[in-house]
Parts: C-alpha cells; sequence; structure tokens
C-alpha cells in the first residue's frame, strides 16, 4: 500500500503513518510551489513531513496543498501548503503518493460519502509508477460551534459514564441520588428495569482499582446501593481471578481468591436485599454467586422471587440458564427445558428469545474449536429478533476470518441500529471490515467513534 499519511478531522484528531520508499519524479512542481503564500513545510521526505504535518495540525492548521518533486539523487520529496482551520470544517483527509488504484477507491469512497477534492495532483516516478496527492474536506452543514458534552452522544451511555465518574470523584450522596432517581423512574414506568441494571453492571466492570472507592460510598450511603453496586464489583473481580479456564486447568490460588471473592460479594447482597425494597437485581446477583459458591438449593426460589418483583428484569433469568451449562453440570437439555419453564410462565417473547440465542451462542461455542463449521450453523440459529451480543459478535469474527467482511458488515450493521450503537465491539470489527474491503471513510468514522466512546468513558460524560 503506497498511502504515507491520512489525517481525519470529526470528534477529535488523528494521525497516522505508514513509511513510503518510492523514487523519483520527472515534473518538478517547485516554480508553482513558488507561488504559494502562507505557512509550508521545506521540501521533505516523507516520513519528515509526517512529522511536520502532525505538528502543524496540533497547531490548528490543516493541508490544502501537497506536491512533490524528484531531487538530484532521484529521490521523492515533497512540500506542504497550510492554512488556519477554517470554522466551517467537519473532517478532511489528505493523502499522498497513492497508486492509481488506491487514488481510484478512496475518490469513490470520498464521493460517497459527501466530500468534495480539493485538490489532486499526479506523476510519475523513475520507475514509471503513477502516483498521486490529494486533498478532501467536507463542510458543516449545521452551526460550526463545537457541540456540548453529551450532543450527538448515546444518553444511555452517558448516564452510565457519569455514574462512573461520581464514584471516582467521591461524589457518594449525588451517587445516591442518581441511582434512587432510577430506581423512582423505573417504579413510574419511564425507565426499563433492564436499563437500570446495566448501570450497575457498568460499575461492576469498573478497575480493581476502584475498590476504596466502593469501601467509601459503603461506609457513607444510607442506601442499599452502594451495596449492591459493590457486590456486583466483588463478583466480577472473582470471575476475573478465577479465569476462564476449566477447572483442571485452574490453580488452587486462583480457587483460593475467587471463593473468597464470591463470598464477600454474597455479604453485599445480603445487605442489599434488606435495604433495597423488592430487590429483583439482588436475587439475580444470588443466584450467580451460588454457582460461584456451588450453592443451587434456593436458585428456583430465587428466581421466583425475582420475575414476581419485576418481570420486565431479565438477569435472573440470564444467571439460572448460566448455571445449567453443561462444564456446570448441568445440560444443554436441561437449558432447552429451562427456557420452556419461562415461556410458560412469563409470555414474554422478548426474553424467551434472547434465552434461545444465548443457548445457540453456548452450543456453538461447547464445539468451536472441533468444528468450526458446525459452530457457524449454531450462531446463525441464534440470529432471532433478539440476538445475544456476545453471539454476533463471534459471528461476525467468523465471517472476517473467512474474508466474507459483507456478511459481517451485514451483521454488525444490523446490530449497531438495534440499539449497540456505542458498543467498543462491534465499532472495532465493523471498521476493519471496511477497511479490508477499501471503505477507508466509513471505517475511519467508526474509529473516530470508537475513540470518543473511550474518551467520554474515561471524562465520565
Amino acid at each position: 500500500m503506497s498511502l504515507l499519511v491520512k489525517l481525519s478531522l470529526s470528534c477529535g484528531l488523528a494521525l497516522s503513518s505508514i513509511p513510503l520508499q518510492v523514487q523519483a519524479q520527472d515534473k518538478p512542481a517547485a516554480q508553482q510551489a513558488a507561488k504559494e503564500k502562507g505557512k509550508e513545510s521545506a521540501w521533505l521526505t516523507s516520513s519528515a513531513l509526517s512529522n511536520f504535518a502532525k505538528k502543524m495540525v496540533e497547531s490548528r492548521y490543516m493541508p490544502y496543498k501537497l506536491v512533490g518533486q524528484k531531487d538530484g539523487k532521484s529521490m521523492l520529496t515533497y512540500k506542504a501548503y497550510f492554512q488556519p482551520l477554517p470554522r466551517d470544517i467537519e473532517r478532511f483527509y489528505y493523502y499522498w503518493a497513492m497508486t492509481p488504484e488506491w487514488y481510484a477507491t478512496y475518490k469513490n469512497n470520498m464521493a460517497e460519502e459527501g466530500y468534495q477534492e480539493t485538490w489532486h495532483q499526479s506523476f510519475s516516478d523513475a520507475a514509471n509508477t503513477e502516483l498521486h496527492q490529494a486533498v478532501w474536506q467536507k463542510k458543516l452543514t449545521g452551526s460550526p460551534e463545537v457541540p456540548k458534552v453529551g450532543s450527538g452522544y448515546a444518553d444511555e451511555e452517558h448516564e452510565q459514564n457519569i455514574l462512573a465518574s461520581m464514584l471516582w470523584r467521591g461524589e457518594f450522596n449525588k451517587l445516591d441520588q442518581t441511582l434512587d432517581g432510577g430506581f423512582a423512574k423505573k417504579q413510574a414506568g419511564q425507565l426499563n428495569s433492564n436499563t437500570l441494571y446495566t448501570r450497575f453492571g457498568t460499575l461492576s466492570r469498573l478497575d480493581k482499582e476502584y475498590k476504596k472507592q466502593f469501601d467509601r460510598w459503603v461506609k457513607t450511603s444510607r442506601h442499599g446501593y452502594a451495596y449492591l453496586a459493590r457486590g456486583m464489583f466483588l463478583q466480577e473481580q472473582a470471575w476475573e481471578a478465577r479465569g476462564a479456564k476449566f477447572a483442571a486447568e485452574t490453580s488452587k490460588s486462583q480457587f483460593a481468591a475467587f471463593h473468597r471473592l464470591a463470598a464477600l460479594a454474597r455479604q453485599d447482597f445480603n445487605k442489599a436485599n434488606e435495604k433495597i425494597t423488592a430487590c429483583a437485581i439482588c436475587a439475580g446477583e444470588l443466584i450467580r454467586n451460588n454457582k460461584a459458591l456451588s450453592k443451587q438449593e434456593d436458585d428456583l426460589a430465587l428466581l421466583k422471587t425475582a420475575l414476581q418483583q419485576d418481570h420486565g428484569l431479565y438477569s435472573p433469568a440470564y444467571a439460572y440458564l448460566n448455571k445449567l451449562l453443561p462444564q456446570w453440570g448441568g445440560s444443554f437439555n436441561e437449558m432447552e427445558a429451562f427456557i420452556n419453564y419461562i415461556k410458560q410462565n412469563t409470555d414474554d417473547e422478548i426474553l424467551v428469545e434472547q434465552l434461545k440465542s444465548r443457548l445457540c451462542y453456548e452450543r456453538g461455542m461447547a464445539i468451536y474449536r472441533e468444528d468450526t463449521e458446525g459452530a457457524r450453523i449454531w450462531l446463525e440459529k441464534g440470529l432471532n429478533s433478539q440476538p445475544y451480543q456476545l453471539l454476533i459478535n463471534e459471528l461476525a469474527l467468523l465471517y472476517a476470518k473467512k474474508n466474507s467482511h459483507q456478511q459481517a458488515i451485514a451483521l454488525l450493521e444490523k446490530s449497531m441500529a438495534n440499539g449497540n450503537e456505542w458498543d467498543l465491539y462491534t465499532l472495532e470489527a465493523l471498521a476493519q471490515s471496511y477497511f479490508a474491503l477499501g471503505m477507508q471513510v466509513k471505517g475511519d468514522k467508526l474509529i473516530a467513534k470508537r475513540d470518543e466512546a473511550v474518551r467520554r468513558f474515561r471524562d465520565g460524560e
């Protein structure tokens, strides 16, 4: 690939380069270049210009023209001309040393994405290879002002991020009030039960360095939310300590840490259950905790309690289905029987479809190593009206490994449209499939969106 430098401007700035080794130019552009005014580089090698351009972009300048020439030793050198970033610019790209094939691909993709080509030059090197330089721009269609925090960003992602930010900053009263408001909205039918659960799930997956903040929150809080959140956090830490390998491949020290952390989590779940009225989330987490501590006698009672307390919450049913996996002493037949039980006792088709998709995922992954094609068939069977996200991820990966990128794109684009707009895996995997098919602009957009999601999580936005 002859591409040297790419720069895009949208949510932020990104610069990347790939070394270029081409030679010579038959028609120097020095006369035309001399007429240009404003900020410009010297005649530089490709790598030197890459570094210079990076500094200029960081200083809020963009290139509007790129030219090349042959020096006395028949080596290519380049010159770039820069202007301050216009207020009405949305995004721009510039490339140099593109082969005709790459230039044609980018030209078509840019046009499809609404970009205007504002500069183009072509020339031939000493080996008579045709090379191209070009700049594309897209203007803002609305106000050029910088968007406010959360603008264009999924509201629920924002809600999850600010919870983590409050916890890290030690804003425990504010954290309690925010979660209390979430429970109130759920009771009033204004917030989905599974959405509220996801907010606690976000807190549970935080880094282990948050442990001291959870402890401080528990000490200062009069509510049960701190116990529930810390319990879920400790439970995640327990599974991480154990690892994902089979029991025979797991060390005694790993099991010791697993059981110790799971026992601590159980204490928090019991405390939360005492403090939070009709805590269906607590019941579901206790089912999961029973699996960790090899306790099974009260799982059905916990499930029935959870369904009575909140029939719209799915995590207890997911936890119960998971404990029936063959590697935990259950069987796929038992999992199917449980799905039928849920169908008869809840009449919730969405939940049933979700459970069926999860079962297909587990069946596919159980044979993945020995029979990839058989695994694919099971994963495709799980593509019902409510497909499991991990199933989508694995199936997209299978398609990509077979270079069936169009299939991967169709699958992941549908997933994004169905509420996974900010799922990091989806953004990254879809971008890579776009790149594989030469759809650079679409891929870059998703990478920028992925980076925005990470930044907003980091900044608590």
